[in-house]
């Protein structure tokens, strides 16, 4: 009898802490600028300024301009250009907070760390699975649009992919638009960038900064070639400009945030970075500011040059100058893209062994992971993910891939918004405000509401002409009055208890409105994904939260803190406050 009252309150007791450690475990700041200061003893050498905008723009311009743009032509027509403003005016609402908490916590893991730290284990999870959709599953979708561009320019596609359906490609349902195929050449692809990843950084920067300006003088010559191919009007009426109306730009929008991947891959390399408190803000600004405006110039190019009309398909820069007759920029353009192209796919992997190592050294997933050479490069990790995504790269098809990927950008933005508002309240790195941290969860569902009511019953349904839905109206206003009101009462309520006076630390305005206001754009676009792609990335989150739920119960009993070397046991850092973690503040240069 004692013995199984001994055993059932051990069970108890287990169970406790296991929910304990799910919902309120917090990483601290001295145990991020531990991991941050190992990173900084690593051999390899450090990112600087121009190396980050290097990744970050070369990144975005990538899937930005080779891949979006001419899937953005058919659906918004001259719109496309105001879709790629309003989807950079939506990043840069959350830049401000990804700049700040990078600031304070420079290390690698982006959304994954400041989740951790200011939300809980089961939030960074969650994160952690938003940033694999971002880089590892995001180039295996770029590798699929290099093989179709090679198998076109080479006269080979016809034989390299093998349809699902059984059919011959070119049909229907088996072609570049709808890529229902297995492609052998995108998974060699996304294997030959893993061997740049595991090479090391050294190597990995010199290929990508040379590869970037090449881009960037092959983006101004297609701009330019494009703007002197400009044929009518589009600015001659609404219809011209926008054939599918406003709600073709709002249509578009949500797909373009893949576009933007490059802004918080320059975040998750805060720990390979040169004095990342001072450079990643610049960094991250710098490579939304570029990015963004390149993208929307071949954008207006692709549209002036490009008639719209029903039932077209996409049209990238490349098929677009050979309908004009214009061959020879045609194939300098293909020469380019195939050469070029692959570094967006090294670019989008790169970040992701930074990811699964941060996970790694926290003990939510196998050692494996967080293991490395003396030039600190995670050799094995990088291979492990490289061989997962050239599978993913063979195998699902890109228009799968698309909305999911650009689902978890929009998701990863809103956990880090609510990071930066938990933690300048009191919760970072411990739950010392559990009513903060609750208004904050009521928050987050208030917005989603009030996103979802005004997206699918006001502005979609106005726009096709249809009256609005009582019902979601009334769901709109009265989650945004819960939403405004729990604003407020944290603005006046309580008490900021960051630490605001250290000049190198970035500061976001506008806390706690700004980042709410940006957690409700973010929630507007993510109402407009089909419940079907919603549900792919539900089913991956399951698939992941089985993972780290097996492993947290299998090592019930052996926590400790997260894996240290020696040399962070017995590290010093400088006393300069950076974070609202503790009153011991480290810095990390």
């Amino acid at each position: 009898m004692a013995k199984s009252k001994a055993k059932e309150a051990t069970r108890t007791g287990m169970t406790s802490t296991i929910l304990n450690k799910i919902f309120f475990e917090r990483k601290t700041l001295q145990e991020v600028l531990q991991e941050a200061e190992h990173d900084h003893e690593g051999g390899a050498g450090k990112l600087t300024l121009i190396d980050l905008l290097a990744i970050g723009i070369g990144a975005t311009i990538g899937s930005g301009v080779f891949v979006l743009t001419g899937k953005a032509v058919p659906i918004a027509g001259g719109g496309a250009i105001v879709a790629w403003l309003i989807a950079g005016a939506i990043c840069f609402l959350s830049s401000s907070s990804y700049m700040e908490l990078t600031s304070r916590l420079p290390t690698k893991g982006s959304c994954y760390v400041f989740s951790y730290h200011s939300l809980g284990e089961l939030a960074s999870v969650v994160g952690a699975v938003c940033l694999t959709m971002e880089y590892g599953i995001s180039s295996a979708g770029i590798a699929r649009t290099w093989s179709l561009k090679f198998g076109r320019a080479v006269g080979i596609a016809e034989h390299s992919f093998i349809c699902y359906n059984g059919q011959e490609f070119g049909s229907e349902s088996c072609s570049g638009d709808v890529d229902n195929y297995f492609d052998p050449i995108a998974g060699v692809m996304v294997l030959l960038c893993t061997a740049v990843v595991a090479r090391g950084l050294d190597m990995g920067k010199i290929i990508i900064n040379s590869f970037t300006v090449a881009k960037i003088l092959l983006v101004i010559f297609m701009i330019i070639a494009g703007f002197s191919c400009w044929t009518g009007n589009m600015f001659a009426s609404t219809e011209s400009f926008l054939p599918e109306g406003v709600a073709g730009v709002f249509k578009v929008t949500p797909m373009l945030f893949w576009g933007f991947i490059g802004f918080d891959e320059v975040c998750c390399m805060a720990s390979k970075a040169a004095d990342p408190v001072k450079t990643m803000p610049y960094a991250m600004g710098g490579t939304l500011l570029g990015a963004g405006l390149i993208s929307a110039l071949a954008q207006f190019a692709l549209s002036a040059m490009v008639p719209v009309y029903a039932g077209m398909g996409s049209v990238p820069f490349e098929q677009a100058f050979e309908d004009r007759g214009l061959h020879w920029v045609k194939w300098i353009i293909s020469v380019g893209e195939l050469t070029l192209l692959p570094l967006v796919c090294l670019l989008s992997l790169l970040p992701q062994p930074e990811v699964t190592a941060a996970m790694s050294e926290d003990r939510l997933i196998p050692s494996v992971f967080r293991k490395r050479n003396r030039q600190g490069t995670f050799v094995k990790g990088s291979i492990i993910v490289g061989i997962v995504a050239s599978v993913l790269a063979m195998t699902v098809p890109f228009a799968l891939l698309g909305d999911v990927i650009s689902f978890g950008v929009l998701f990863s933005f809103n956990l880090t918004n609510l990071s930066l508002i938990n933690l300048r309240y009191g919760n970072g790195g411990a739950r010392r405000e559990p009513t903060v941290d609750i208004l904050g969860w009521i928050l987050m569902v208030a917005l989603a509401v009030a996103g979802y009511c005004c997206q699918q019953g006001l502005v979609e349904r106005a726009l096709a002409g249809m009256s609005i839905s009582l019902p979601a109206l009334a769901g709109f206003i009265a989650s945004s009055i819960i939403a405004l009101g729990i604003l407020s009462l944290l603005a006046f309520g309580f008490e900021q208890k960051c630490d605001m006076a250290d000049a190198n630390i970035y500061k976001a305005r506008g806390v706690p409105f700004l980042p709410g206001f940006a957690i409700f754009c973010n929630w507007f676009l993510i109402a407009s994904f089909s419940w079907t792609n919603v549900g792919y990335f539900v089913a991956f989150l399951g698939l992941f939260l089985v993972t780290y739920i097996f492993n947290l119960l299998r090592s019930a009993g052996t926590w400790s803190s997260p894996v240290t070397s020696d040399s962070d046991q017995n590290s010093t850092v400088s006393a300069s406050e950076v974070s609202c973690d503790s009153e011991i503040g480290m810095s990390t240069k």
